[in-house]
């Protein structure tokens, strides 16, 4: 894998039913770069929220991630960090918008 992008702020973790809490993201953008899955993007991330913004969002399995670019991107919570404010996710949807760091 090769990263791409590295994306990070502060914007809003919006729950289907409980509503939004202000999230600090790190979202890192990689490309696979061999075997059958070549060329698709893959993304990891670590979020700090409110913990029963995190809880909502695990157990509804989907949430929107409000960027600082005012960008929303659907996110899936993989598990909840060691503490209870921080979670790791994936994207689930449209990649969000961001330019390249690597040729």
């Amino acid at each position: 894998m090769q990263l791409i992008a590295t994306l990070t702020g502060t914007g809003w973790l919006r729950t289907k039913d409980a509503g939004s809490a202000v999230a600090t993201y790190r979202l890192d953008i990689y490309r696979e770069t061999s075997g059958p899955e070549q060329g698709q993007l893959i993304t990891r991330g670590v979020l700090a929220a409110e913990a029963w913004a995190l809880v909502v969002a695990k157990i509804d399995r989907t949430a929107v991630l409000l960027l600082d670019t005012g960008e929303p991107v659907d996110v899936r919570l993989i598990d909840l960090g060691a503490s209870d404010t921080t979670s790791n996710f994936v994207i689930s949807g449209k990649m969000p918008t961001f330019k390249s760091q690597r040729p």
